[in-house]
């Protein structure tokens, strides 16, 4: 059995330290010594920027679902959670250009390809086979009539 883990999570440097790094109140509100030193301005833009990193769907884009709740940083009061919302959707507006960039090119690709292949005259001998021209209606009747080998002269 896995020994528990002591001490407590700090979510503005975002480590886990001993309970006695923590005074009374900040144990409470998840905020260490060092943390609770720091300027309000500066926790209110871990804040906003934590919150905006717990948006992103693989740190990658925001989902259409969160969109609403996405642009609410864009009109924040912190100038630089501003800037970090404007910065992740220019991020976003260029990663889905290049996504449908790629797209588009992978479509014209395939329709060239699908264009060759339908104009490309067949190679002499291609697609021959034993039943060439042997329709299943001619196979039944070859059943029918026994002219097809049984299963005793098959060689496995």
């Amino acid at each position: 059995m896995s020994r528990k883990k002591g001490g407590h999570f700090c979510w503005c440097c975002g480590s886990t330290r001993p309970n006695e790094r923590f005074s009374g109140r900040n144990h409470g509100r998840h905020l260490c010594r060092d943390c609770a030193r720091l300027p309000a301005e500066e926790l209110a833009y871990r804040q906003g920027a934590r919150d905006i990193e717990r948006l992103l769907h693989d740190g990658l884009y925001v989902p259409r679902r969160r969109r609403a709740q996405f642009n609410r940083f864009l009109e924040h009061p912190n100038a630089r959670v501003r800037d970090l919302a404007r910065r992740i959707l220019a991020e976003q507006q260029r990663y889905a250009e290049e996504m449908r960039q790629m797209r588009d090119e992978e479509e014209e690709a395939l329709g060239e390809w699908l264009e060759r292949r339908l104009h490309e005259p067949e190679e002499p001998g291609a697609g021959t086979s034993e039943d060439a021209g042997t329709t299943p209606s001619n196979r039944d009747r070859a059943q029918d009539t026994g002219d097809d080998p049984g299963d005793d002269d098959l060689p496995f």
